[in-house]
């Protein structure tokens, strides 16, 4: 059924366009944190822009904020958010901006939800938060078809020094095996979620090609968990694009500066076979 409901929308897009008709406009509000900012502020709208969509890109972010104190957000409202909006490709900032503020300023169609990094492979953190989340959410839609999804996050690069690596041992694969097996067991248990958003498993998936032997980084990251501003911000935005429109980057030829025509298509590979398989990892030849 979801696969058939992004065939549809794909293929109304690709009308409208056809018809010299103006882009559909699809908006997209993002509960999230730096991982989120990775993920959707940057080349996301413009290779929407390409497929025939026009989006309206919201981001709730706080750095380093997990499930839980989202939830303490919403229930204090202290207004502990920036609220980061993209509107005909130009961002603006709201600083100190309540939850509540974020989801009334738009009818989103579409609403997801993320958990902060080094808890992201950890399913006990995750409630009851993310029920009462989506609860509060829901009630303070403004359209009853507003979908939510869950944007499954990347394992940090194998070098990292981040202190929630210790979660995992310190190993790539056992964080990233750790994600997938949380974010199903979410997926299974919240009916509300109707997609999910792989871009950890993108992530992993263009791990296993020969990018990273041409392009510098530590396994897309600039840090060691945060991706890297060009190729690991690129990669997420195509998995995204596809997630929430249906449409695969693949074949598009918008890509950022700074990377090579070849190191683009392998990316557009990588997140759409995320797409294809989720929660395992696709090698990229």
């Amino acid at each position: 059924m979801k696969k058939r409901h992004f065939l549809l929308l794909s293929f109304f897009f690709l009308i409208l366009t056809a018809q010299g008709q103006s882009l559909p406009t699809l908006r997209v509000l993002a509960v999230g944190n730096s991982f989120s900012e990775d993920a959707v502020e940057q080349y996301l709208y413009e290779l929407a822009h390409e497929a025939g969509v026009n989006l309206i890109i919201g981001n709730g972010y706080r750095g380093g904020q997990s499930l839980a104190s989202h939830w303490k957000d919403a229930t204090t409202g202290t207004g502990t958010f920036q609220y980061r909006k993209i509107v005909d490709g130009t961002k603006t900032n709201r600083p100190a901006t309540a939850l509540r503020y974020m989801v009334t300023d738009e009818p989103w169609d579409i609403i997801t939800f993320q958990q902060v990094s080094q808890e992201s492979g950890l399913p006990d953190t995750y409630e009851p938060y993310l029920s009462l989340l989506i609860g509060y959410v829901k009630a303070m839609a403004q359209v009853d078809t507003v979908r939510f999804g869950f944007h499954q996050t990347w394992a940090y690069a194998q070098d990292s020094d981040h202190g929630g690596f210790n979660n995992y041992a310190r190993n790539q694969f056992y964080m990233y095996s750790c994600i997938t097996t949380a974010v199903e067991h979410t997926l299974r248990n919240h009916h509300e979620l109707s997609f999910c958003i792989p871009s950890g498993t993108a992530i992993q998936n263009a791990r296993t090609s020969n990018i990273l032997a041409s392009y510098p980084s530590r396994d897309f990251t600039r840090d060691g968990y945060h991706l890297d501003y060009i190729l690991g911000r690129y990669i997420a935005a195509c998995t995204w694009l596809e997630a929430i429109t249906g449409v695969s980057p693949v074949g598009l030829s918008y890509h950022p500066e700074g990377i090579t025509d070849e190191q683009a298509t392998q990316a557009q590979e990588a997140a759409h076979n995320a797409i294809l398989v989720p929660m395992y990892i696709t090698p990229i030849k």
